[in-house]
């Protein structure tokens, strides 16, 4: 089975990463981390690897750039033991246990170099307009991320979290195997803050999935116990979590059962069908609701603006990294570029 997540995310605390979490080094075969200039193919290549791969009928767990969610950042061959990353800023990689299990790929072989430093003061200019952006883009998402855990007080204060984890038994005891083991971990981003919107990417069809209709976050105190008797099972889990505030658990997939619990708030809408809706919500005492309608009102306003705004700084980052593209892009040798990419395709596929 294939899926389709981020790894960076754009949050409350400025760029936040779960790339240490792309592949369990100790089990992998091999990890390729691909270093190079703007431009270069990183995604190119990543995106004929997998085409290669699905040709052969392996599952491909594509990880997509928030900040570009049309270009990869990185692949993992499940099958194979191998994963491919993109090792550039803001996402560094390093390797852990050097030529045992990661290896470098120089992509700015491929350039022209010289050619390259003749253009260095246009280069530094569009990089130093980039690298701006982002200044506005974490400002925005900082304020969105204080309204936003002002919201979760809120609710919180008029909630009931036992009521909530006695849901979470319930569900434990007719989705969760009674059997003991040791599981593994993921930990993912379904959905992101992008050039392109609050994004959610799709999920596979055939899942059974449950569905949490929460507007104030608090589903993380039902999908908490779910996960954590899923792994004490011997389940391998992949907990997905809120983009804008990272401690928090937004989605959570156990692949062995094919099933998934997806929040369903007014950031993160899924058109898949559901098996059956959790409403969150509903926990909450109306009255404490009622208490601060106007309160409420006024912060989810705000925050609405402050995505609206970081998203747009995004949009502006991303049209600047696409003029920035643009500048490398002559000076790449492409045909030589996709010759090695065959290569590679052959030693890994």
């Amino acid at each position: 089975m294939s899926y389709s997540f981020f790894l960076g995310a754009n949050s409350s605390r400025g760029f936040f990463s779960f790339y240490d979490e792309l592949i369990d080094l100790k089990k992998a075969k091999a990890v390729y981390i691909l270093k190079g200039c703007p431009g270069c193919g990183k995604s190119s290549l990543m995106k004929k690897i997998v085409a290669a791969a699905e040709k052969k009928g392996l599952g491909v767990e594509r990880i997509y750039c928030s900040s570009d969610p049309d270009s990869l950042d990185g692949i993992i061959l499940p099958e194979l033991s191998t994963a491919v990353v993109d090792g550039t800023a803001p996402h560094v990689v390093e390797p852990s246990f050097p030529l045992a299990v990661e290896s470098y790929v120089d992509l700015g072989r491929f350039a022209d170099k010289t050619s390259l430093q003749a253009l260095k003061s246009e280069i530094i200019s569009t990089k130093e307009k980039h690298a701006s952006c982002f200044k506005h883009v974490y400002r925005f998402t900082a304020c969105a991320g204080k309204l936003d855990n002002e919201l979760f007080d809120i609710a919180l204060s008029g909630c009931s979290i036992e009521k909530i984890r006695k849901k979470a038994e319930r569900i434990i005891s007719a989705e969760i195997p009674k059997s003991k083991g040791c599981g593994t971990a993921k930990k993912r981003f379904l959905s992101a803050i992008s050039p392109k919107g609050y994004l959610t990417l799709p999920l596979h069809d055939d899942l059974k999935l449950y569905a949490l209709e929460d507007t104030y976050a608090l589903g993380h105190f039902l999908l908490s116990p779910i996960s954590d008797a899923a792994e004490k099972s011997g389940l391998s889990i992949i907990k997905c979590y809120n983009p804008l505030i990272p401690e928090r658990l937004e989605h959570l997939f156990i692949p062995e059962l094919k099933l998934a619990f997806v929040t369903k708030s007014s950031d993160t809408i899924t058109g898949n069908e559901y098996y059956k809706k959790i409403r969150i919500d509903s926990m909450i005492l109306p009255e404490a609701l009622r208490a601060n309608k106007k309160r409420l009102s006024a912060i989810k306003h705000l925050k609405t603006e402050m995505l609206s705004a970081s998203c747009s700084a995004l949009s502006e980052a991303k049209s600047i990294h696409d003029e920035l593209e643009n500048i490398y892009n002559p000076y790449i040798d492409f045909e030589e570029l996709y010759s090695f990419a065959d290569e590679l395709i052959e030693k890994i596929v």
